[in-house]
């Protein structure tokens, strides 16, 4: 009855019709999995002190063993690929959590027994909260490293350390300058490296390219209530009011109509470009392009764009012309217990993998899969 359950929960936590790696390792992986999931179903999240942001963030993804199981599946399958073709003993990898957050991907490559983890967060907080979940479960990565690619690759070349793999999921998306990062990855490391990383922004997929649209649009035109478990730093007023105040602070000498031409035109841009760009504008009084994508929008004080819809193709020329082999791969849907919605995802995921790029008109997310 045990091996029954244990093997239904096995089954469970792997994608439905998905393409894995041709080795054992997922199997592996699945089983550090379960040992994770077990030890997370006894964690009460009021135990750990950690931040609201987090309590409710990481609290959501292990309330139930539904909960546990749906991400533990997707955090495989990353997993599995990010180590796929390194040709060294897990042990002697060095993984990259970027944009690790609350760190689930860094307590699962850790009880798989990767030898070095390194969680890097832009937010501190995170990586401080990361740490102590860790500590918690007695699972802790190696090293946690808040800030930047900057910082993560200051901290490599300090501890004379190269990056084997860098795995993130829903972090792409919201990096403010993404060909500056994706140009400095190869940085990591001078030898073989390989690159998994998965955003829900599939633009390719039109439900979810839709949808986020009209988020772009509410988050630009409509002040929201603050929510319980949000970031701090994260903006409630409406985006295109903050821009506004920022170019009514860079010069008094602008029309009403300036004022609001220049306000839609810098709509994705931080502080430092808007403040450049009027600077410009009142020297020649000539506007600045406007911008390439109808909706995507950031918070012009921290970069974090808010749900970046990107070209994947764009995204794997600026790979390529750093040394690596990169492909889009599209992403799975999950198995929940709800049969008729397991069904329906289960057929989805097999167009996915039959229609190859093509599935990612299906997909809920998309990966960049990159190799050096």
């Amino acid at each position: 009855m045990v091996n029954k359950m244990v093997n239904k929960m096995r089954s469970r936590l792997v994608y439905k019709f998905a393409k894995y790696p041709n080795n054992q390792n997922i199997n592996e992986i699945i089983d550090s999995a379960l040992r994770l999931e077990k030890k997370l179903s006894f964690v009460n999240i009021d135990e750990i002190s950690i931040s609201e942001y987090n309590s409710r963030y990481f609290g959501n993804y292990i309330n139930t063993a539904e909960d546990r199981i749906l991400n533990l599946q997707k955090y495989c399958y990353i997993l599995s690929w990010a180590l796929e073709g390194l040709n060294k003993h897990k042990k002697n990898v060095i993984l990259l959590d970027h944009g690790g957050g609350h760190g689930m991907m860094s307590l699962l490559a850790k009880e798989h027994g990767i030898g070095t983890v390194i969680h890097n967060d832009i937010y501190p907080i995170s990586s401080e909260d990361a740490c102590k979940i860790g500590e918690f479960l007695n699972i802790r990565a190696d090293t946690y490293v808040p800030g930047t690619i900057d910082d993560v690759i200051q901290y490599l070349n300090q501890n004379n350390m190269e990056c084997d793999a860098i795995v993130s999921y829903d972090v792409i998306e919201h990096i403010y300058d993404i060909d500056d990062f994706l140009q400095k990855l190869h940085l990591l490391s001078p030898g073989r490296m390989s690159v998994f990383m998965g955003s829900a922004a599939n633009e390719r997929n039109p439900f979810i390219d839709h949808r986020l649209k009209s988020m772009h649009r509410i988050f630009e035109n409509r002040d929201r209530a603050p929510k319980y478990g949000r970031k701090p730093t994260d903006a409630t007023r409406a985006i295109k009011d903050l821009r506004r105040e920022i170019i009514v602070k860079c010069s008094f000498n602008l029309s009403v109509d300036e004022i609001e031409s220049l306000t839609g035109l810098t709509r994705g841009m931080v502080v430092n470009d808007i403040h450049e760009v009027v600077e410009e504008y009142c020297k020649a009084r000539v506007y600045p392009k406007p911008p390439l994508h109808p909706t995507n929008t950031c918070d012009p004080y921290t970069g974090n764009w808010f749900e970046h819809l990107m070209d994947p193709d764009q995204l794997v020329k600026t790979l390529n012309a750093t040394g690596f082999d990169t492909k889009v791969v599209s992403g799975y849907y999950n198995s929940p217990k709800n049969i008729p919605i397991k069904i329906i995802k289960s057929i989805l995921n097999l167009i996915i993998r039959m229609m190859r790029k093509k599935g990612l008109f299906f997909a809920p997310y998309f990966i960049l899969m990159a190799r050096k």
